[in-house]
């Protein structure tokens, strides 16, 4: 078959999925959507190698998030990697850190995340370039037939809908009856989703600092909700941070963004963006994308959020610097913070690098950057020189 492309709003991805599986294509499958970028190599109608500019969708992270492998074993396996230009999956399998076996099975369950994720994505766009074969996987020989996605898909369908009906938002907050928990291993998930309930974690800050997709943790929660182990807590939801605005002069009642048009915005971002304030340009681009998406809004926000990224890099990562928390951890708890600033703050161990925390945290470097910048900022983080 030849090439198709197309928008999820006029054919949804599982509809997608279920063409090409049934015709046995081999090619690659792009999927897009805003920021998110995901490619998958097909043979035959199966999935044989994925990937994604999602952080919680790196390999790595489904390794962490399974069980199978600690930060501190991911840092190492990626210096390795550096080293020798092999991936990830072989240096683990080589060095004895993860059976084959578990490496194998992990792949193909990031293959399953990576296209359900998406089955739900009411907007974005595909493509598939069809080919007469698919080029050599220099990895582990792993597949995933479509059709079995798309059936794990519509039994997930009916899951959701089971699971929204009890924890409606990521925002909301869970207790615990540990004494209706069934037993559980130190440091399995269901300890450390326990640990995290009675820290006051969202499930949002759940998610991030469990390394979790978003099935993964609630299909878990809603099986310890059914023994009745946990209910949603009557404390209030964890509040959204709040938006970013830019406010001209006191006398001038005007904010950016509120009442001008997507050109205005445009335009002011990019004489943000060529007199250097790269920060401003990129938070302003960003509205003006929000406002009236683009190939104009989406190329500027591109080329501030690229610059954006070169500057906090300069200033946090390069040399390396060292975070080192400056309040107490009992006054953290009072402070109003999302759950990626409580997440980030959580993995300052005085040890690690600022680039380290931000390579295996499941946040896009950008935000993670610029969550760090707003530590230095507001006097919670001091920088040190390794």
């Amino acid at each position: 078959m030849r090439g198709l492309s197309g928008d999820f709003s006029t054919m949804p991805l599982k509809d997608l999925v279920v063409y090409l599986g049934n015709r046995q294509v081999t090619g690659a499958l792009k999927v897009e959507r805003g920021d998110v970028r995901k490619q998958l190599q097909l043979r035959d109608g199966h999935v044989v190698s994925a990937s994604s500019n999602e952080p919680r969708e790196f390999f790595g992270q489904f390794l962490i998030n399974m069980g199978h492998l600690t930060e501190d074993q991911l840092e190492k396996a990626f210096a390795n990697q550096a080293k020798t230009r092999a991936f990830l999956g072989k240096i683990l399998v080589t060095t004895g850190l993860v059976p084959e076996a578990t490496v194998r099975s992990a792949l193909s369950h990031k293959f399953r995340e990576m296209l359900l994720d998406a089955f739900h994505w009411a907007e974005g766009e595909f493509s598939f370039e069809a080919a007469d074969s698919a080029p050599e996987v220099s990895g582990l020989d792993v597949s995933v037939d479509l059709l079995d996605i798309h059936r794990e898909g519509e039994f997930r369908e009916t899951a959701w809908q089971a699971i929204r009906a009890v924890f409606p938002s990521g925002g909301i907050r869970l207790a615990v009856d540990e004494r209706k928990l069934p037993e559980r291993k130190p440091g399995s998930m269901d300890e450390r989703i326990v640990q995290l309930i009675k820290d006051g974690l969202s499930i949002d800050g759940m998610a991030l600092a469990l390394h979790a997709t978003d099935f993964f943790l609630y299909q878990r929660l809603y099986a310890l909700y059914r023994l009745d182990a946990v209910k949603v807590s009557e404390l209030e939801p964890e509040p959204s941070p709040p938006a970013m605005v830019v406010v001209e002069d006191e006398e001038d009642t005007g904010v950016i963004g509120s009442e001008t048009s997507v050109d205005e915005v445009l335009q002011a971002a990019q004489l943000f963006l060529d007199a250097g304030n790269v920060r401003d340009a990129e938070a302003l681009a960003k509205r003006a994308h929000e406002m009236g998406p683009s190939p104009r809004t989406a190329e500027l926000l591109k080329q501030a959020q690229e610059r954006l990224v070169v500057e906090l890099r300069r200033e946090l990562v390069d040399p390396p610097r060292v975070p080192a928390l400056q309040v107490a951890p009992a006054h953290l708890k009072t402070l109003q913070l999302s759950a990626p600033e409580r997440y980030l703050l959580s993995r300052i161990d005085g040890r690690r690098d600022v680039a380290a925390i931000v390579h295996v945290s499941p946040l896009q470097e950008l935000d993670a950057l610029k969550f760090f910048q707003g530590f230095v900022d507001r006097g919670l983080v001091k920088l040190a020189p390794r």
